[in-house]
């Protein structure tokens, strides 16, 4: 006879960290480590609100992102941190940060659970971990629209017309100086989950023949093994590298079993580390090379297949009679013209970028084409 199935006590049970564990652990053990995701992915901001008393037992006193302005951040600290929680100015704070806002609830719902985690960290007597929220979105030309002098900052290839240089290059020292000032030199510990782009550490990667900087460019020349890079499974913009991962995960014991995997692990020493990069094009210490995604990545985050990806959902009545004007004057140094726009056309470009989250998104892998039949079928009356 068949041997019977086991039972779930009798399983193997699996040596793999849970992603939160796995994260909380490394943070432990750097001072910074940096979370490279695709804007406007549902499930990861619901895991970032998830993990974070994993990330205060592990000693992390900082979450920084650049989805709320540096120069809101008395009024994040004083959100985060109020006795009772105030929706509304953690939606004004969407509100602050390029044209109509950034105003996904997810997003909401991380600063959320921040606040609901320092008011439970209130009621302790004794060894309080309260986590801070440091804003590095970068004060820009939507602060003074009129230094566009009537030119369009999306066309102009989204130059900091303060500063005098790429927007991206601009940002990447922004963030670096803030992380510099707000954690390092207060000799603390922070997860920065940032946009995937800008969280590169050893790898340069080259844009129209051009080597560009990033945040995590120049904390990791400057902190070294102080400094790591974890990725979100489908957030590098490499399909054939996403399909062969699921592909290995899939012959995998975990796998195997049919059950839904997540987990988080160090890239260099395992088989998923050795997975191929076919569409990431960059240098490691100046050398251009093939690529493998331990060069890419120090660590991996997988919470389930890239096909099931979710976009966010919008903020209900972000915009409002008292903040109006302002998401107006910042929408228009964007997409310019001699009339103001009309709160409905605002509400209209909000729910236009979310439908357009998931296009912006790296591309799904095929679908395995369906077997074909050895033999064909043969039809009535067929000799």
């Amino acid at each position: 006879m068949p041997p019977e199935d086991p039972t779930d006590d009798e399983r193997p049970t699996s040596a793999l960290q849970s992603p939160e564990e796995y994260l909380g652990d490394l943070c432990g053990r750097h001072q910074i480590v940096l979370l490279g995701d695709q804007v406007g992915v549902g499930q990861h901001l619901g895991f970032l609100a998830g993990a974070l008393a994993e990330l205060a037992d592990n000693g992390v006193e900082n979450l920084a992102w650049e989805f709320t302005n540096s120069r809101r951040q008395a009024e994040l600290d004083v959100l985060v941190e109020a006795p009772e929680w105030d929706s509304r100015a953690c939606a004004d704070l969407f509100v602050d940060l390029l044209g109509a806002g950034f105003g996904y609830q997810e997003y909401a719902d991380v600063l959320h659970a921040v606040w609901k985690h320092n008011e439970a960290e209130r009621r302790r007597d004794d060894d309080r971990r309260p986590i801070r929220v440091i804003a590095l979105g970068l004060p820009t030309y939507v602060e003074d629209p009129d230094l566009l002098d009537g030119r369009s900052a999306a066309e102009l290839g989204l130059r900091n017309w303060s500063l005098g240089g790429h927007y991206r290059d601009m940002s990447a020292f922004h963030a670096a100086s803030v992380l510099t000032a707000e954690v390092l030199r207060q000799g603390q510990r922070a997860l920065v989950y940032m946009n995937v782009a800008a969280t590169t550490t050893g790898l340069v990667e080259w844009v129209d023949g051009s080597p560009t900087t990033s945040a995590g460019n120049l904390l990791w020349r400057w902190m070294s093994d102080g400094c790591r890079r974890v990725v979100f499974h489908g957030a590098v913009a490499d399909t054939a590298a996403t399909e062969r991962v699921e592909e290995l995960i899939s012959r995998s014991p975990e796998g195997r079993g049919g059950t839904d995997i997540r987990f988080g692990l160090d890239l260099a020493a395992s088989t998923l580390g050795s997975v191929a990069m076919t569409e990431v094009h960059g240098s490691l210490d100046g050398a251009d090379t093939s690529l493998r995604l331990r060069d890419v990545a120090d660590g991996y985050v997988y919470l389930g297949p890239r096909a099931h990806w979710e976009p966010c959902t919008l903020i209900d009545d972000l915009i409002t009679d008292e903040n109006f004007a302002s998401a107006e004057a910042r929408y228009r140094a964007l997409d310019p013209r001699p009339e103001p726009y009309t709160r409905d056309e605002l509400d209209e470009v909000r729910r236009t970028g979310q439908q357009e989250l998931s296009e912006a998104w790296p591309s799904l892998p095929e679908p395995p084409e369906e077997p074909k039949r050895r033999f064909a079928r043969f039809r009535k009356g067929d000799q």
